[in-house]
């Protein structure tokens, strides 16, 4: 979802690699929209591909002092300290974001990177086992969904849709490639999913076979 057509155009122009026209349109949506978390998060996005890190960090940190309980906007600060070379401050951010979304997979293995660049290689095993588990939680689902007959009935978003979280609801068909995409958008949307599963579907004969 985009909160305004400059937010669309803005990640059109990501998507095409344009940075310089995407920052303008980052610029005009803001007015529109000043100070909205997402845009804010979206841009610092562009700032990273232009190299401007002040500005990258401030519309970050700034979109994080917005939602202070969103668990995405502490992975994608983890991201940006990590892409300019603070790992120590990557870390303490990955650690933030799991604490706040336990279930967030990506969140585990970035930060299990980070630990066994700095040598704390028992530390990053133990993220890598967590992100493993969850990852094949995922797995088991998507399999679970073509099985199930939710398939490509619905066209998959478009690239800059995928930095917008997506409340997944059993009666709303969507394609495989979307709910995937989705899943790795943020932590949040990886609980929807799991309550979304067990509203939607029944378990298979296998499964009740092990649950029994």
């Amino acid at each position: 979802m985009y909160i305004n057509p400059e937010h669309k155009k803005a990640q059109d122009y990501i998507d095409a690699q344009k940075y310089d026209k995407a920052l303008s349109a980052f610029n005009e949506a803001l007015k529109k929209a000043p100070n909205h978390p997402d845009i804010l998060s979206h841009r610092g996005v562009c700032y990273l591909h232009l190299n401007q890190k002040k500005n990258c960090l401030d519309d970050l940190n700034l979109s994080l002092q917005l939602q202070p309980d969103y668990s995405y906007r502490y992975a994608s600060l983890a991201y940006a300290k990590d892409y300019f070379g603070d790992i120590d401050g990557a870390i303490a951010a990955y650690e933030k974001a799991i604490e706040l979304d336990p279930e967030d997979a990506v969140a585990y293995n970035n930060l299990g990177l980070l630990q066994a660049k700095k040598g704390y290689q028992q530390k990053a095993q133990r993220q890598f086992e967590k992100a493993d588990k969850l990852a094949k939680i995922e797995r088991k689902f998507m399999d679970r969904l073509d099985k199930d007959g939710i398939r490509d009935a619905s066209p998959a978003p478009g690239k800059g849709e995928t930095l917008q979280p997506k409340k997944l609801t059993p009666d709303k068909v969507l394609s495989r490639k979307e709910v995937y995409r989705s899943l790795f958008t943020d932590g949040k949307t990886f609980k929807e999913f799991i309550v979304f599963i067990k509203q939607g579907f029944k378990l298979t004969k296998d499964d009740q076979k092990r649950k029994g």
